[in-house]
């Protein structure tokens, strides 16, 4: 199948899945309106989980309304100040009460704080457009190929007041009768530092095989300064760029690299509709001439609860990697489910 086909096909899939939970809504000064799940509201705070950003923390400043759909009543309106209102509260009020915004009782005992661990993981298959990695005697040969592969990943967040740290592995494997297509391994940690609302400093470690770009070993840590251009909670966008120490081994004759390298990073993620995500990054490593990039962007339509069905593509290519004078490439076009917790 190609990938035209594939991308008509998965397409429609997106528009189809329904919510199957209730949900609240915060209407912000701005404009902006988040729908998810109200988990705790305080006189300084409103923690709110959205389907597109995970737990955030809100000012009631910031807020105009908040709005609640209940089974009883359908979705009503809630004073600001009410504090931590709970779900089975609201629905206890007659039409009356909710129709002249009376107050529901704040609930007792401590209010839940911001969730500070998340995470997610994934399965999913990639039709494939690459470089073929075949060895003839001491040399690797390359020859353009069309293949399928399978892909596991999965990721885990915390997040302070200031700091958000993250670990990321991946791994994807590929082989036919004949002979193995791809194995590739991934284990990435990145840390955040929020300096000021838009100014933030950044670092990443990376370890790496990657078996259709020849390179056993491949290490990466960065150091970076990055600008929030945008920090909504429906449209952010952020740049970051510093150097970083890039070393690896190749399986040709035993070859190996070490230098310090230019890296910049760029990441785009727009809530266009409730159940509906654009995403985008860009990854480049090196110079105009020798530097390997990846670039991804899709789609992330939520299908029940905390269940994803992701559509992406990918471009990885890396001029240093080469196969007859000719750089590594690798184009795929990726369907997976994703579970969010």
């Amino acid at each position: 199948m190609t990938f035209r086909k594939l991308f008509f096909n998965l397409i429609p899939a997106l528009f189809v899945a329904t919510l199957a939970s209730a949900q609240d809504t915060i209407v912000l000064n701005n404009g902006d309106i988040l729908t998810g799940t109200i988990l705790e509201q305080t006189p300084n705070h409103i923690y709110f989980k959205s389907s597109a950003f995970g737990s955030v923390s809100l000012n009631p400043n910031d807020v105009v309304e908040i709005r609640i759909k209940t089974e009883e009543l359908g979705e009503i309106s809630v004073p600001i100040e009410v504090i931590a209102p709970k779900r089975a509260d609201v629905t206890k009020q007659t039409e009356n009460q909710v129709a002249e915004r009376t107050p529901v009782a704040p609930a007792k005992g401590r209010p839940v704080k911001m969730k500070q661990w998340s995470g997610q993981a994934g399965l999913a298959i990639a039709m494939r457009e690459s470089n073929t990695l075949r060895r003839s005697g001491d040399k690797l040969i390359e020859k353009d190929e069309q293949f399928e592969s399978y892909r596991i990943y999965g990721k885990i967040n915390w997040k302070g007041q200031q700091n958000k740290l993250d670990w990321n592995w991946t791994y994807r494997y590929s082989r036919t009768d004949v002979r193995k297509n791809d194995d590739f391994l991934n284990l990435t940690q990145n840390y955040q530092h929020d300096i000021s609302k838009k100014y933030y400093a950044a670092s990443k470690s990376l370890y790496q095989r990657d078996f259709r770009r020849g390179i056993e070993n491949e290490f990466l840590q960065t150091a970076e300064m990055g600008i929030h251009w945008f920090k909504r909670p429906k449209f952010q966008f952020s740049t970051s760029a510093g150097a970083g120490y890039h070393t690896y081994e190749r399986l040709q004759n035993v070859y190996s690299d070490s230098n310090t390298k230019f890296i910049l990073d760029e990441s785009i993620r727009w809530q266009m509709i409730n159940s509906l995500t654009l995403f985008q990054k860009y990854t480049h490593l090196g110079n105009l001439e020798q530097y390997h990039f990846v670039f991804t962007s899709g789609l992330e339509n939520k299908l029940i609860r905390d269940v994803f069905l992701r559509l992406e593509y990918r471009l990885d290519r890396d001029t240093e990697v080469n196969y007859d004078d000719k750089g590594y490439y690798d184009k795929a076009l990726l369907t997976s489910l994703l579970y969010k917790f």
